[in-house]
């Protein structure tokens, strides 16, 4: 069964370059994650696995003329945080067919400082709870923070800063064969402030308490990108110029015509040479790409590519920016084929 997820339109922004010889467009691009679960996959369970970290661990402050020193912060309810956001984004997304939550910790002793899954059996009977195939688990939440400040003698003004080191340890259990694979992952947030006067700028900075939250919910948010495909922006670049098929084609694009755009610019291939036909069958490929067809994209580049080098005075300047298209090209075909399976739409 595939997976399903919803898909947003690409976003055209045409903006002409002050030399006039290039326009770019931003694309939305759909990016792999970094865990593929198991195709047969359909029901997920998130689980709260953890034991809250110590209110006197991690938090220290380190102003000016001042030693290092420690501070206490509750952060008890990091984890409940971060797996909400989780929970509502596999909701939302509807990656899988059915989600649930466990939001109480199932970790009920044991300490903060270590990591162990010696209760397979629970695991197995709470899944069957849930009627779950697959259960993340959150082992562990642990935030590492300072407070600093220091003097910019450029503005003559003081600068505070409160950094936050996030790292949260995951498992991924499957009950039909118990197998458990585990992934750690790290995220740093920071907010700042700056003023002539020093104590403004340490009280411009959000409480700690609340900050840490945000700090929790932001991780969510970005753990996401490594368990789901997520949507992300590139920019694309089109050659223009003073030839007619060149500028035609971008009067097309500039109306989203891809279809159109294309149909002038193969015109104008056959009616070019040189440095004309390696920017009109560029502009072919990249058009191929917005509209999905991969393919043809890679092909077209080829054929740019090789008019270009078959030219006595190449620009250098475009075939640098064929060559990063080449470069960009493959990466994404090479992330497509993992999103499929990450997708289960191919094995």
């Amino acid at each position: 069964m595939k997976r399903a997820i919803y898909f947003g339109s690409f976003i055209l922004i045409a903006i002409l370059s002050a030399c006039t010889t290039k326009m770019y467009t931003s694309i939305d691009v759909l990016r792999p994650a970094d865990f593929t679960f198991d195709k047969g996959a359909k029901s997920l369970l998130i689980v709260n696995n953890t034991i809250p970290q110590p209110a006197t661990y991690g938090h220290q402050v380190k102003l000016m003329d001042e030693k290092k020193r420690n501070s206490t912060i509750n952060t008890d309810s990091l984890a409940m945080f971060c797996l909400s956001v989780i929970n509502e984004e596999f909701q939302k997304n509807e990656f899988f067919p059915h989600t649930s939550f466990q939001m109480e910790s199932i970790k009920k002793e044991g300490t903060f400082f270590v990591i162990d899954h010696n209760h397979n059996d629970s695991l197995k009977l709470l899944a069957q709870k849930y009627n779950a195939d697959v259960v993340l688990l959150l082992d562990r939440i642990k935030v590492n923070d300072i407070v600093q400040d220091f003097f910019n003698q450029t503005n003559s003004s003081y600068y505070a800063v409160l950094e936050a080191y996030y790292q949260t340890n995951w498992s991924i259990y499957y009950p039909s064969n118990e197998t458990l694979e585990k992934k750690v992952y790290m995220d740093t947030i920071y907010w700042d402030k700056e003023a002539y006067i020093r104590k403004m700028a340490l009280q411009g900075l959000p409480d700690r308490y609340n900050a840490l939250i945000d700090g929790a919910l932001h991780v969510g948010q970005e753990t996401m990108k490594r368990f789901v495909p997520w949507w992300d922006k590139e920019d694309r670049y089109f050659f223009s110029s003073n030839n007619k098929y060149l500028k035609q084609g971008m009067d097309s694009v500039s109306m989203r015509e891809w279809d159109e755009a294309i149909k002038i610019w193969k015109k104008g291939v056959i009616k070019t040479k040189g440095n004309t036909k390696g920017m009109l069958l560029y502009n072919i490929a990249v058009a191929n790409e917005i509209t999905g067809n991969t393919d043809e994209a890679v092909n077209n580049l080829k054929l740019s590519i090789a008019a270009f080098e078959k030219t006595p005075m190449v620009n250098y300047q475009h075939i640098f920016t064929v060559y990063q298209y080449q470069q960009a090209l493959e990466k994404r075909l090479k992330e497509i084929e993992l999103i499929k399976k990450q997708l289960g739409e191919v094995n």
